[in-house]
């Protein structure tokens, strides 16, 4: 039976049967002629094919269940769809890459399909608030956007983690020098007092006697 939890039917549920199992494999059955539908908007024709005489509904793993025909109309609706919309964003991308002035029939059909930060780019003001391309103020915190260009990713330097050059031994010194591009040749002082002089945010700094 169907796994009901409150009041609603399970959509997928696991069967443990072996007798049952089989007989919705089927197993043991004649294989059946089956008409496989074609698309004719793609030019497929459909075709007939020997397949096993086993339920429509059934399969052996999650991923073989076949949808239903309701499921096979909204897909087939969403992927032509994504396939337009990503289209559309090709030749935004292409457009605004090339500084052409996008036409006002195809801002508008954009408009439709996406967000507009997606379309005209954001703004960030210097609180940080993330604010439509074009805003004179910010929607957040009403700081004056004027001085405020369109949204570039900053990128911060990341400060080096702490090291303790004393705490290492030859062949890590090693390595840190081969990755600051000095010389990796030498004793485990001489190569600490190169990273010494070529680092200055190291710490654990000491003097060699």
């Amino acid at each position: 039976m169907r796994l009901v939890t409150r009041g609603a039917p399970a959509k997928v549920w696991k069967l443990d049967c072996p007798p049952c199992e089989g007989y919705l494999r089927g197993d043991g059955k004649p294989k059946v002629i089956k008409v496989i539908p074609g698309d004719k908007e793609q030019g497929i024709p459909s075709r007939m094919e020997h397949v096993i005489d086993a339920h429509p509904q059934w399969a052996n793993t999650p991923e073989g269940i076949p949808p239903t025909p309701d499921e096979q109309h909204v897909n087939k609706i969403r992927a032509e769809r994504g396939s337009q919309q990503l289209q559309q964003l090709s030749a935004l991308a292409a457009l605004q890459k090339a500084g052409l002035k996008i036409p006002d029939e195809a801002m508008w059909l954009l408009e439709q399909n996406f967000d507009a930060r997606i379309v005209k780019g954001n703004v960030i003001c210097k609180n940080g608030h993330d604010n439509v391309s074009g805003s004179k103020f910010c929607q957040e915190c009403g700081i004056e956007m004027a001085s405020e260009g369109a949204a570039e990713e900053k990128e911060e330097k990341e400060e080096e983690p702490f090291v303790d050059i004393w705490k290492l031994d030859f062949k890590a010194l090693q390595k840190m020098c081969k990755g600051k591009g000095i010389s990796a040749k030498g004793s485990t002082d001489v190569l600490r007092q190169r990273l010494t002089t070529k680092t200055n945010g190291l710490q654990g700094q000491r003097s060699l006697a």
